[in-house]
């Protein structure tokens, strides 16, 4: 059964992931069957490193935020919870006035809360990488620009180490080897 190895780090800049990916070109290993490499930027910063990241690369979003059909689905709740308060204030003035303070600052502390949720290691552990690797980088993802990870053949692991130790702006260089669950 063939081994795979996964190497990964948080690029700062375009600079670096820019190079990263020439790196690896260079090296061979973004041919198609050779490499697969997947780079995860926020939404921003997504057309950028598309055009930066080599063709084969997949370019993921990592959400921070509620999506459209959150933020529908959180004004249609609050809408609807709103109505009540108001309904609940032509019969008494007070209680309609607290409920609707306790909304707010209820969802005001809910919204506030949900965007600092990491994002980033429920997707780094839907991909099977280990919970330590995950924590580290979703860690050293904030102050980056992409988190580029490149899951490679184990004859082709020491050339991917090699490119992505060659630039020590990388943050967090790691690698794992992994084993395909059939």
């Amino acid at each position: 059964m063939p081994r795979y190895h996964t190497v990964g780090a948080v690029a700062p800049d375009a600079r670096s992931l820019g190079d990263l990916g020439g790196r690896l070109g260079d090296a061979g290993l973004t041919a198609p069957g050779r490499c697969s490499v997947v780079v995860l930027t926020r939404r921003g910063d997504e057309p950028l490193a598309q055009n930066l990241s080599p063709e084969e690369a997949e370019v993921r979003r990592v959400e921070s935020g509620l999506s459209r059909r959150q933020w529908f689905e959180f004004a249609s709740a609050f809408f609807s919870a709103s109505t009540v308060s108001f309904l609940m204030g032509v019969v008494h003035l007070w209680t309609g006035l607290v409920v609707q303070t306790l909304l707010a600052v209820a969802s005001i502390a809910g919204i506030t809360l949900y965007r600092r949720r990491p994002r980033l290691k429920g997707q780094l552990l839907r991909l099977g990488l280990p919970d330590r690797l995950a924590k580290e980088w979703a860690e050293a993802f904030p102050a980056g620009f992409a988190l580029v990870l490149a899951t490679v053949p184990e004859e082709l692991s020491e050339e991917a180490h090699e490119a992505f130790l060659a630039d020590e702006s990388l943050v967090s260089p790691l690698a794992v080897g992994r084993r395909p669950v059939l």
